[in-house]
């Protein structure tokens, strides 16, 4: 368990309109890298995994690179950012980042769980309540975040957040 703070873990859902999901990854991921904070990315397979591990390899300026690895691959541990199948803590992650909008059953193992959702998509949507239910009702503290058109991201006020969209 690589759980840092004693409060209960923060879960933080990020509803994409305009940016695509992996320049939001990207941005969140790189920002936790550079506070120094471990990550464990959560894909939906092997496939997506190879596709994220890629693009973190050949991102463009002035990222350049995020240091990552495969949960299948040397040196696990020692993985600032680890891509997996299964939201390991192998590296000791505190931040959780569910890439493919799969529910995850324990997340008091981190600090925080960031969960992307597409705007545009009604069963996304819909998918995205129940979790957020689940992670409400496991005791986890909730955030949701609406990307706005050209000003970043807008927290959603209390009424909207105990039930989103």
């Amino acid at each position: 368990m690589a759980r840092s703070q004693q409060q209960a873990p923060v879960v933080r859902f990020y509803q994409l309109a305009a940016m695509p999901l992996e320049v939001a990854l990207v941005s969140l991921v790189g920002k936790a890298w550079q506070r120094g904070v471990r990550s464990s990315l959560l894909v939906r397979d092997e496939a997506q995994a190879r596709w994220l591990d890629e693009l973190l390899w050949s991102m463009p300026p002035p990222q350049q690179f995020l240091p990552h690895g495969l949960w299948n691959g040397p040196e696990v541990a020692r993985q600032p950012i680890l891509i997996g199948l299964h939201g390991e803590d192998s590296n000791q992650a505190t931040l959780l980042v569910v890439v493919a909008g799969q529910r995850v059953e324990d997340p008091q193992r981190f600090d925080m769980v960031i969960d992307f959702v597409s705007g545009s998509d009604p069963e996304s949507l819909r998918a995205s309540r129940q979790r957020y239910r689940h992670y409400r009702d496991a005791g986890c503290q909730m955030e949701y975040w609406i990307q706005e058109a050209h000003s970043g991201w807008q927290r959603q006020e209390k009424a909207v957040k105990e039930n989103p969209n």
